[in-house]
Order: structure tokens, then sequence, then C-alpha cells
């Protein structure tokens, strides 16, 4: 029998012919590989023996999660930042009222949310005291307001009656300087007034100088011995008042309460001197 139709059985025990350089790599990377995960027992078997041509491993997502979390918590720890920073990032409100609250001088607790509240209920007290220093000072404001206005009234009273103070006694001296020149007129003085006062209608002015030039001569302080009859116009005391004017021995005064006299009973010096030519009296 020639050798090379001779054949070693596989489980002899001589020496084994060295493995090629192909199948030892081939064989490495079988032993490196990863299986597939989704493949059978079967087709791992049936890849292992097909050398190269083996199954290519799936990849899982949950492996690439995990990794992925793992390298957030070593960036976490180099940049110093941790659970707390991010939780502090997550809440910038909880920061702020810390913030505030370490400015007004209150001491925060533990909790943001603690710090949060007694914060906000510090400000709400600060608002009340803030309103209540409005109302105050609004009511402040009217109570001056008004002040302010009964001065003023008060001030525009005493201006008013200092007004009236200074006509009155305008009037008084006045009447006193009218008395004193009444006192010196003469009965031409007295004719001249009365003219002026019936605006020169010399008619009218003749009808009374003969009217009351017959009753008192133009005498201002004549007197009828039997009655209250007084004056130019000789007017009884009931009859001085009817006119307005009060009796008196200025004798322009009682010219005008004449003439007031005769106008309403009758109509004019000329109606009044008719009656007293016929009946002797006016």
């Amino acid at each position: 029998m020639s050798a090379r139709h001779t054949a070693r059985p596989a489980d002899h025990d001589g020496p084994q012919p060295a493995p090629s350089a192909d199948a030892t790599t081939e064989t490495a990377e079988l032993a490196t590989a990863e299986p597939a995960t989704d493949a059978t027992p079967e087709e791992t078997v049936a890849a292992v023996a097909r050398g190269r041509h083996r199954l290519v491993p799936a990849r899982r997502p949950a492996m690439y999660l995990a990794a992925a979390a793992v390298g957030a918590v070593l960036v976490n720890v180099l940049l110093g930042t941790g659970p707390a920073a991010e939780a502090e990032s997550a809440d910038p409100a909880a920061q702020q009222a810390v913030s505030v609250a370490d400015q007004l001088g209150i001491t925060a607790p533990a909790d943001a949310t603690a710090a949060a509240t007694e914060l906000s209920g510090h400000l709400q007290e600060l608002a009340a005291s803030r309103a209540q220093r409005e109302d105050s000072e609004a009511a402040a404001a009217q109570t001056q307001a008004a002040a302010d206005q009964a001065a003023a009234e008060a001030q525009a009273a005493a201006e008013a009656q200092a007004a009236a103070e200074a006509a009155a006694a305008a009037q008084a001296q006045a009447a006193a300087a009218a008395e004193a020149a009444a006192e010196n007129a003469t009965t031409q003085d007295f004719h001249d007034y009365a003219l002026a006062q019936l605006g020169g209608d010399e008619r009218e002015f003749s009808c009374l100088e003969n009217l009351w030039g017959r009753e008192s001569g133009w005498n201002p302080t004549a007197q009828n011995p039997t009655s209250t009859a007084y004056g130019i116009p000789q007017f009884l005391d009931s009859t001085w008042a009817g006119t307005g004017i009060a009796k008196t021995s200025n004798g322009f005064r009682q010219i005008d309460a004449g003439l007031i006299y005769l106008d309403e009973r009758y109509g004019s010096p000329c109606g009044g001197w008719a009656h007293s030519e016929a009946t002797g009296w006016y």
C-alpha cells in the first residue's frame, strides 16, 4: 500500500499536523468573537464549523444606554457636579428664594420649599405694612386737605367781614359828612338837590316847590305842634316807615323820602300838589 493512500484515524494518539496560519487566525477570531445574541445553539455550532462565515453578533440598545449613563456619571464627577447640582439647576426659583432670604437676613431652612414659603410670608407682611402706611398717608392727606379748606374758608369769611366793615365804615363816614353838609345847607341847596333828583324837570319841581313851601317852608327841622309831622315833607312817623327811610333831620334824606312817597301815592309831585290844592293835605 502506498503512503499517499494511507489515512490516520482522527482519534489516533500520534502527532497531529500543525494547523495552517489561516486556521489559527480563524480559531482565535471565533474564540474572541461574541456569539450572536439572537442565534440558536444549532446556528452557533454551524457558524463555528463554517469558520469565517460566522454570524455577526447583534448589538443591544440596553448596552449603549448603560454605557452612556456610566459616561455621564464620570463627566459629572470630573466637573464637580452631581445629583445635588442637578437638583439646584432644576430649581432656579428655589435658589433665588434662598438668595433673597439671605439678603433679608432670614435664616433659610434646608428645604428650599420651606425657605420660599417663609420668604413669601415675610413679603406678605411687608406688603400689608406698605398698604397700611399708604392708607395712613392717604388719611393724613385728606385731613390736611380738609384743614386747608377750612382755613381758606375762614380766611375768605374774615376778608368778607373786613370788607363789609370797611363798607359800613365808609357809609357811616359818608353819612356823617352828609349830616354835616345838611346842617350847613341852605334852602337853595335843597332846591338844587330836589331838581337834580327830578332829572331837571322844571314843571315837576315847580309843583314840588309850591307843595313843600306851604307844608314846611323847606325847613328840615319844622315840627307840627299838634302831630308827629316833621321835616320838609311834614311826614308823620307812620309815613316815614312806609318810605324805607328812617326819620331824620337831614334835609337831603327828607327830600329822598318825600319823592318816594309822592311817586308811589300820586305818581308825581304835580299829582300831590293837585290833591293838596283840592283837600288841603296830601
